[in-house]
């Protein structure tokens, strides 16, 4: 039973981050529309790069979990941090070159998508803002996914919801209100900066609680 309480605590908050990314598309596109149905386009064309653009991303954290999970069990506390640290730099390291070709050709990108011309003009500066985004959210994504082997699914899922859902759409609905798109943009990149100190302190707080208190991330 046990076992299935530790399964529990990662998985379900897991579930609940994925049914709320469809309410947040929902809510995106609401406040993209009161500018036009091109803009919801737009957002979906993005929202389709970043799925590709992150994969390796994901990847990485995706093995950083059993890594972490494996090493915290056997009591190797100074492999859980510096995998932590090498999970960022590698996911950096990894996402430099997507996000150099977002910024520099995001018009050979659009042009995948049959882009008009309005789509262009509305496309080209959200493409560049959101890689800039993207690029931010790394090491809030690697924590999370380290606060998953650390069976703490619960801070994991509060870092989620804050830089996916909470932020963006708040960020977003007041950016609005200025009626110009790009900086609407922005909402994305002011709640992935939020994020990371948020990410950091849950981070902390579960290495020491977990009694790793060795150099690294953990004691940042």
């Amino acid at each position: 039973m046990e076992s299935v309480k530790n399964i529990l605590k990662v998985g379900i908050p897991s579930t609940v981050v994925q049914i709320l990314t469809s309410f947040v598309n929902i809510g995106m596109n609401s406040i993209l529309l009161s500018f036009s149905s091109t803009a919801v386009a737009v957002y979906g064309v993005c929202a389709r790069m970043q799925n590709v653009v992150t994969v390796g991303v994901h990847g990485i954290d995706n093995g950083l979990i059993p890594i972490v999970a494996y090493n915290y069990g056997a009591g190797k506390r100074s492999r859980i941090s510096d995998s932590v640290k090498w999970a960022v730099i590698y996911g950096v390291a990894l996402f430099i070159v997507f996000f150099m070709i977002l910024e520099l050709f995001p018009m050979q990108m659009l042009s995948l998508f049959d882009a008009s011309e309005h789509m262009m003009k509305i496309g080209v500066p959200a493409i560049r803002i959101l890689a800039t985004a993207y690029l931010i959210s790394i090491p809030s994504l690697v924590l999370a996914a380290a606060l998953q082997g650390l069976s703490q699914g619960t801070r994991s899922m509060y870092i989620t919801m804050l830089r996916q859902a909470m932020l963006p759409l708040a960020f977003a609905f007041v950016l609005s209100r200025t009626k110009q798109i790009s900086l609407v943009w922005t909402a994305f990149i002011m709640a992935e900066l939020l994020v990371i100190p948020v990410a950091l302190a849950l981070w902390k707080k579960s290495f020491n609680e977990s009694g790793i208190k060795e150099l690294g991330l953990g004691n940042v």
